[in-house]
């Protein structure tokens, strides 16, 4: 029995170990070419058809090692979408967050990550990437523009900066124009780091009591929009307003800010367009080794107690 317990460490002791050398790895790579949101929709811009799809994740916070082992992990599980061509994956798009800090540090470990995606990635602002006093120009030089539209065949998709939780008059001038030119499209999402709706009565995001909120929820509402895909918030969530989905997918990278029954867990969502209707998959990623026996089993163990005694 002894001997058997022996073998049973070791190998989980080793696979703990061969769980933290993909990160390792990467770090000494060379720095790729950077690469901005505009080179990524100059690569998709001549997509044609109306079948496709293309994948959605949130809070990656680049340059902690936690954060940067998990979010490896999920980009190797992600580029298997699409095997055996059964949908073409368009793009990725990160809905914020895509640092811990906004340093140059974070910034350049982010470009070594995203270069891993087989697919062209385009990046939002999180209120994580304003953190340092540089952090928005820091944006702006690694990755790009911070709102942002564009078409890939027959839909529409408008990208807008809310890292630091308001979206301004002119944001809001240049939104509606953008969802005017959005109803020539058979499809319309838009993307922002902050969803104007907490999905969870437990965290302590409180958007829908700002002004931003409610006005721009109505605004999607008037034109239709499809899907709002959000992130901020660590976990998965999905509701509606207005005829409006909102789905928030914030679990890249961080821990998780709910237990795993109520979408607290490692994921990425996977839309599928085609001609006439969308739908989307939520993806559930299993953690690097080290991270499910070190952080993982203790979140869940916490909540569970937390849940079982005091409420």
């Amino acid at each position: 029995m002894k001997k058997i317990k022996r073998i049973l460490t070791f190998f989980l002791v080793a696979g703990i170990l061969w769980s933290i050398i993909p990160i390792l790895i990467l770090y000494f790579k060379k720095d790729p070419v950077p690469f901005s949101n505009r080179d990524m929709i100059e690569k998709i811009k001549e997509n044609r058809g109306q079948h496709f799809g293309f994948i959605v994740y949130g809070d990656t916070h680049s340059g902690v090692f936690i954060s940067d082992s998990t979010y490896l992990k999920l980009i190797r599980h992600a580029n298997l979408e699409g095997r055996w061509g059964k949908l073409p994956i368009d793009f990725v798009a990160v809905v914020g967050d895509v640092t811990n800090r906004g340093t140059p540090r974070h910034y350049k470990i982010y470009n070594k990550l995203r270069a891993e995606s087989k697919w062209p990635v385009l990046s939002l602002m999180g209120n994580h990437d304003v953190d340092h006093e540089e952090g928005a120009a820091l944006f702006e030089r690694y990755i790009g523009e911070k709102d942002f539209s564009f078409v890939n065949r027959n839909s529409y998709f408008i990208a807008l900066d809310n890292g630091a939780h308001v979206i301004s008059d002119e944001q809001f001038q240049w939104l509606e124009e953008e969802l005017k030119k959005s109803q020539h499209y058979k499809n319309r999402f838009v993307m922002l780091h902050r969803s104007p709706i907490s999905a969870s009565f437990r965290h302590d995001n409180q958007p829908e009591v700002s002004p931003w909120a409610y006005r721009f929820m109505k605004l999607c509402e008037h034109y239709q929009v499809d899907i709002v895909f959000a992130g901020h918030e660590h976990f998965f969530k999905e509701h509606s307003f207005g005829g409006v989905k909102y789905v928030v997918t914030g679990g890249a990278g961080m821990p998780l800010d709910v237990p795993r029954w109520e979408g607290g867990y490692l994921n990425y969502v996977v839309v599928r367009v085609n001609v006439d209707y969308i739908d989307y998959e939520i993806r559930e990623v299993f953690p690097p080794l080290w991270r499910f026996f070190t952080i993982t089993i203790s979140q869940d163990i916490f909540y569970f107690l937390r849940d079982a005694f005091f409420r």
